[in-house]
């Protein structure tokens, strides 16, 4: 067991659910509580300058596609991960677990309910995501980032927080942007570190419908997937 208590953070491998686990544990560590985070292996692609004093990484897949022996893999898998979990949380004891969403989230938060550690879920869209659903009613509250359709169950132990914003976005809201009416407007669009398709389907038409004069100002950077 840890002799000092600390949060442990659980967050699936990708920026949209990384970042948010990010801002808390800034701010957790600002008010001298210790962190620590449970994650997959993608998370050192994002989760490089994490602020916590450890990081554990697990097995963990997403149990989709049509193929029944891929889905089983991810299954065995996750199973492999909340074994994982439990030992980890056995030995180290933590005096919370806050999930983040995504599946390798899954077998910390359900590790974390079988030994009865008091478990809070982040939830950043007003659309649950599949693992976050299949863990709301095991855990003892829910965040919400946005408000959005819910059970008359889920909503008792809801509250709506909005989503946790990093230190350094927060910092550059601050630098201010002086428009000149003659330069071109820059515009960035972006979906989330793995690139939301509707983005890429709707903002090249929408700009398709500005007048002319306005489109010939634009310059426009905008994140894609690979496809």
């Amino acid at each position: 067991m840890s002799s000092e208590p600390f949060v442990l953070l659980a967050a699936g491998g990708t920026g949209g659910h990384l970042f948010p686990a990010e801002a808390l544990a800034d701010a957790l560590g600002r008010r001298g509580i210790a962190v620590e985070l449970i994650t997959d292996e993608r998370a050192q692609r994002y989760g490089g300058n994490f602020p916590a004093r450890a990081i554990h990484r697990i097995s963990a897949a997403t149990p989709s596609g049509v193929s029944p022996v891929a889905r089983l893999r991810a299954v065995a898998a996750l199973g492999l991960g909340t074994l994982q979990s439990l030992l980890l949380l056995m030995r180290k004891r933590p005096a919370a677990v806050v999930g983040f969403g995504g599946y390798p989230t899954v077998p910390p938060m359900v590790a974390a309910g079988l030994l009865r550690i008091p478990t809070i879920l982040h939830e950043q869209n007003a659309v649950m995501g599949r693992a976050n659903r299949f863990l709301a009613a095991r855990v003892d509250a829910v965040a919400r980032g946005l408000p959005g359709p819910h059970s008359a169950a889920l909503d008792a132990k809801s509250t709506l927080t909005g989503n946790p914003v990093r230190p350094a976005v927060i910092d550059a809201a601050t630098i201010p942007y002086a428009i000149d009416g003659a330069e071109p407007f820059r515009v960035l669009v972006t979906g989330g570190s793995q690139g939301a398709r509707i983005m890429s389907d709707v903002v090249p038409a929408a700009i398709a419908l500005l007048p002319e004069a306005l489109r010939r100002r634009l310059s426009i950077v905008q994140q894609a997937r690979g496809e």
